[in-house]
């Protein structure tokens, strides 16, 4: 007995939802071995075949007080006791720009550079 078209279509139908479901599984698991991957990049460059290495700092160089690893930090000093620190967003945020430019004057270190 010969299949009519609309058995034809039908199981057509299903093998290619079957298909599809497989892909879809396989497209799951590969993207949950990526992000294993990226919760730790250094081990993903390490395989792409770059190593860590850092520079010496030069001795004549003052430390940036942007790094945190230097030890040095931008207006963390109490100042009239008044820490900066103790601030929130909401009362910075509701500051006027006198204000806030008072604030940085007091913080403000002058080098004459020659």
């Amino acid at each position: 007995m010969e299949d009519s078209g609309a058995e034809k279509l039908m199981n057509t139908l299903i093998s290619k939802m079957e298909s599809m479901d497989n892909d879809v599984k396989l497209l799951k698991a590969e993207n949950e071995a990526l992000r294993s991957m990226m919760q730790n990049p250094n081990a993903m460059l390490r395989k792409a075949g770059f190593v860590p290495y850092s520079t010496p700092y030069s001795e004549d160089v003052e430390g940036d007080a942007f790094r945190s690893d230097m030890g040095t930090g931008i207006m963390k000093a109490d100042n009239n006791n008044e820490n900066l620190d103790s601030f929130s967003n909401e009362q910075i945020h509701e500051m006027t720009w006198d204000e806030i430019h008072e604030m940085a004057s007091q913080h403000r270190e002058v080098k004459e550079m020659y």
